[in-house]
């Protein structure tokens, strides 16, 4: 079985065609998990109207706790054998979950993708080239988009990733200093239809700042690693449409 885990915030008009497209190309049986992550525009009114028991799931938080918990909720309660994440603005094209799923199949348990064409702001784009660049030469995980949202994991991968807070952005670092393969494949970026990406010099400050935190954890051994707190506590939790 295959989980997608989606977080969301504020994409209520990107929901219904994210479902369609993701439903022609993902092989039975599959789920595809929301995470509405403190949205005020009706998201999650929209994802009741989708919602499909067993097939279309989602998991809503009473206000923004950011993406590493929504990425931690869906983890925890997906039920795949694989776990796919991509985000909710249709800047992911799920026809290359094919493409994904075929390199799994070649040994790797984590694969992620590289946006190599960017149709995004020209900050945006400057802030993560440097941000890759500074996070390949200090870990030696050398991908070219190491926060690209768009990957697949082994779900034990997914599952015993250690994430606190900021720690989404470093996933493949974690689950190499675990052992894991991580691999890379060239994904299409679509130009974003609806608002705007809110990441740029600003947010790339903040991961300086968490991968320091990362350094220090996977430079123990994973001594600390069960000290870390949880992004988002369960009970938190709103509502669950299962």
């Amino acid at each position: 079985m295959i989980s997608v885990v989606i977080p969301v915030r504020n994409e209520k008009p990107t929901l219904e065609p994210l479902c369609r497209d993701l439903e022609r190309e993902l092989p039975a049986p599959y789920e595809i998990l929301f995470v509405d992550d403190g949205s005020t525009n009706g998201t999650w009114d929209e994802l009741v109207k989708l919602h499909r028991v067993g097939q279309i799931r989602a998991i809503r938080f009473p206000r923004n706790f950011g993406k590493t918990a929504a990425l931690q909720a869906g983890f925890a309660a997906a039920r795949g054998d694989i776990v796919f994440t991509m985000d909710g603005d249709l800047q992911d094209d799920p026809r290359e979950v094919p493409r994904f799923l075929e390199m799994l199949g070649q040994g790797y348990d984590l694969v992620s993708g590289w946006k190599k064409v960017r149709h995004d702001p020209l900050g945006k784009v400057l802030a993560s080239r440097l941000f890759n660049f500074v996070v390949g030469r200090v870990t030696g995980v050398r991908l070219h988009d190491i926060n690209c949202g768009f990957k697949v994991y082994r779900a034990e991968v997914a599952r015993s990733l250690p994430l606190s807070a900021g720690m989404h952005r470093f996933t493949p670092v974690l689950a190499h200093a675990m052992g894991y393969r991580v691999g890379e494949i060239v994904v299409t970026h679509h130009p974003r239809r609806y608002g705007r990406s809110h990441y740029g010099f600003g947010r790339m400050f903040r991961g300086i700042y968490d991968l320091i935190t990362v350094l220090l954890l996977t430079r123990s051994g994973g001594r600390h690693w069960r000290e870390l707190p949880p992004a988002v506590p369960a009970y938190l939790i709103l509502e669950q449409l299962d």
